[in-house]
């Protein structure tokens, strides 16, 4: 049956490798709605769509499927008829509207979208790294769509991350490690917006799809133990003793998504069962793939380590007799009571409920490493500022109270001229500028600063206080804030007062931190040409150009304030300065 206009169903869209979806004929679906053909009830029609996605969906229909099925599981309330319909062209301009808003509340520059980092969600950023760089480049060679010189395309890691970067700041997700793979596979066929609204869907039913706290992931973890001492111990003696069913050990399953241990059309079958069966089917898969290894052979293994364990798995798996479908066939038996060996979603459910308070008891504390939200900028004038990179890491060193804000450019060598004199009379109503340097040392740049507390201004004495910080953008970005001397030594009292140094503003240079000896953390001099930088007491910085680059030639030089996002309002400005001592 051929369907046409708004009720046919929208074709699959490869947006991680950018390669065209085959078409295959498949007598169990048409191009359109309704999913189910001659289903008398809704529960017949849910028995049969699953029987369906247990033998494969067409590869053209997966992005109307597989958001078609989990409308339908999340929304058990709604006629099938308005679940259909999510995966037709007529709700495809909705759903990139949504898709549009939820980008313009993370990226208020549109820039910032080529520059965004990827958060790991409790994955871990080396693990998301291979995840980009190595395991999805066997799902390339396998199917023809990745060449020799990377894995994941550069428009397909933009993918990934966009929709990381909105699940991350939108839908509040911080911990869901196996989130960025589910994301990858999801963009294999749908465009990025279809993807963001699957994902918001699975979040919002999250029982039924995906672990959303440090909390829920160990408390599944600790379910799967439980499952598998029951349904077969003697695999259980054999895991737990190799430390493959500690939370850790459990990678594969939890974290990875069976990414590492199945093959790539195995990863998309098992897709087609997930995305309407939900947590279910990954606890069904990861128990029964330990029936690979069947008895006799557990005591002829030479496990050393959980991965040794999950290496006898995928060897299993990769072996050229291995069938999927047998093995879903196994999974769904159709006769007999086989399948009630396997729990069910509601005794899931309460395994993992009652493991709640073991998983607050045993998980560590998870300490988010993904840079914030970047602070945006009101003006396209600035030049250093404009990486989104730079931006994040700003938001991340900056005081809370400052954190919601945006750069207001108020100085720049390129527009006011390349003097102190204009620097000091741009910036001395000013509080909380962040002063960026490009310092050049031979044929390489980084992008340097610091940040002040205080308006500068001419001061015959330092002054300022341990709010104030120095930093190194770009490259290795590192913050070095000022830390007093507790230690109560008498040579670090008579260093003291070089110590409190955090902002010296004079007629012929400009600086930050200090020592005993006159040098400074950051200085610049009168023309802004010459700058140079060296450890400062209180800071302990090393030079922010880099290791052993103590003097730079200046390039561009910017300053921005901070305004408020909620009303525009300049942060610390002072119309009138009490004390404004510049020409002495």
């Amino acid at each position: 049956m051929t369907k046409s206009g708004n009720t046919a169903f929208v074709k699959s869209v490869d947006s991680l490798f950018g390669q065209e979806i085959v078409s295959v004929d498949s007598p169990w679906f048409s191009d359109g709605p309704p999913l189910v053909l001659g289903a008398k009830t809704d529960k017949r029609s849910l028995k049969l769509l699953k029987q369906k996605c247990r033998w494969g969906l067409p590869p053209q229909l997966r992005c109307a499927v597989w958001i078609s099925s989990v409308m339908r599981t999340v929304n058990p309330h709604l006629p099938i008829s308005e679940t259909d319909s999510y995966g037709t062209v007529g709700a495809e301009n909705s759903i990139d509207a949504k898709w549009g808003f939820a980008l313009n509340a993370v990226f208020t520059n549109p820039t910032d979208r080529d520059d965004a980092i990827a958060p790991d969600l409790g994955l871990g950023q080396e693990m998301l790294h291979q995840l980009i760089e190595n395991d999805y480049r066997e799902w390339g060679v396998q199917s023809g769509l990745a060449s020799d010189s990377g894995a994941i395309p550069e428009e397909g890691v933009r993918s990934l991350t966009l929709v990381l970067c909105t699940a991350h700041q939108v839908l509040g997700i911080e911990f869901c490690p196996p989130l960025p793979d589910v994301a990858a596979i999801l963009l294999t066929h749908m465009p990025e917006s279809y993807a963001f609204t699957s994902i918001r869907e699975m979040i919002n039913d999250t029982s039924n799809f995906l672990p959303v706290s440090q909390r829920d992931y160990y408390s599944w973890c600790k379910t799967y133990a439980l499952f598998v001492k029951r349904m077969v111990p003697h695999t259980y003696k054999v895991m737990e003793s190799c430390g493959a069913l500690d939370p850790q050990g459990l990678d594969p399953i939890f974290k990875r998504f069976f990414t590492t241990i199945l093959k790539r059309e195995d990863v998309l079958r098992f897709m087609d069962v997930y995305m309407l069966e939900g947590c279910k089917a990954i606890f069904r898969l990861a128990l029964s793939l330990l029936k690979l290894i069947v008895k006799k052979e557990l005591k002829s293994l030479l496990l050393t380590d959980a991965q040794s364990w999950w290496n006898e798995i995928r060897y299993r798996t990769l072996d050229p007799s291995f069938s999927f479908q047998k093995h879903l066939d196994k999974m769904y038996p159709k006769y007999g009571n086989m399948g009630k060996r396997y729990p069910r979603r509601h005794i899931i459910g309460r395994a993992n409920k009652f493991h709640e308070k073991w998983a607050r008891d045993n998980m560590p504390v998870y300490i988010d490493q993904t840079p914030p939200k970047p602070i945006s900028y009101t003006s396209e004038k600035c030049l250093l500022a404009k990486r989104a990179s730079v931006r994040s890491y700003l938001a991340k060193w900056l005081p809370p109270s400052l954190r919601a804000t945006k750069l207001d450019l108020v100085y720049s060598t390129e527009i006011h001229g390349r003097s102190l004199a204009s620097l000091y009379k741009e910036c001395r109503r000013s509080k909380n500028t962040i002063v960026l340097v490009e310092a050049m040392t031979g044929n390489t740049s980084s992008t340097i600063g610091m940040f002040a507390s205080c308006a500068w201004n001419i001061n015959p004495s330092p002054y300022g206080d341990g709010e104030c910080f120095l930093f190194r953008a770009n490259p290795n970005p590192m913050c070095f804030n000022w830390m007093p001397d507790c230690s109560g030594d008498m040579d670090a009292l008579e260093s003291q007062a070089a110590r409190e140094q955090f902002m010296v503003a004079r007629n012929d240079f400009i600086a930050m931190g200090a020592n005993t000896d006159g040098t400074n953390g950051l200085r610049l001099d009168q023309e802004l040409v010459k700058g140079e930088s060296y450890p400062a007491l209180g800071f302990d910085n090393e030079p922010l150009p880099g290791r052993n680059c103590n003097t730079f030639d200046v390039g561009v030089l910017e300053v921005y304030h901070l305004i408020r996002e909620v009303d525009g309002k300049v942060i610390g400005h002072n119309k009138n300065p009490v004390w404004d001592l510049e020409g002495l």
